[in-house]
């Protein structure tokens, strides 16, 4: 049996408004992500984390103790892009939700791990505010964008079929 394996090639990023009424199911929450605006060609994504604060309680009069668990903290992610002046859908949404102070919805579609050119493997989609933008200019590299996503929402995971 071979290990399971989802290469990274093939991952797509959108950027959708905020809906004014809620999502009800994976269904109309992937129609209107994958009609959203592409990012383009993206270098990096970083990680979509959550964690829990933990306390760890414990006695002086014995070797018992016992742990906490806190409030769901959701991290940053960084979108590493090629700067494209061209690509005024993606980017330019990005460029626009930082100057505005509006929140976004982000989706990211990972590829099939079995055909992943057809895309149709999972979208991960949360609400973030763009806290950071910077253009990154290096001797003998391509000029980068990086965006600065804080996560605010839950991290819906969805079939994107």
């Amino acid at each position: 049996m071979g290990i399971n394996l989802i290469n990274s090639q093939g991952t797509t990023v959108y950027v959708v408004d905020v809906p004014g009424t809620a999502w009800t199911d994976c269904t109309a929450a992937v129609a209107a992500i994958k009609g959203g605006k592409v990012v383009g060609c993206p270098q990096s994504i970083g990680d979509i984390s959550e964690t829990r604060n933990v306390n760890e309680y414990k006695c002086l009069s014995s070797n018992e103790s016992a742990k906490a668990l806190g409030a769901i903290s959701r991290g940053s992610l960084e979108l590493g892009l090629l700067l494209d002046p061209d690509d005024t859908e993606g980017q330019g949404k990005l460029k626009q939700a930082f100057k505005d102070n509006t929140p976004v919805i982000i989706g990211v579609e990972l590829p099939n791990a079995v055909t992943p050119k057809t895309g149709n493997g999972t979208i991960y989609w949360f609400e973030a505010g763009v806290s950071g933008v910077s253009t990154g200019i290096t001797m003998d590299e391509a000029i980068t964008y990086t965006v600065t996503l804080e996560i605010s929402s839950d991290i819906t995971e969805c079939a994107a079929k």
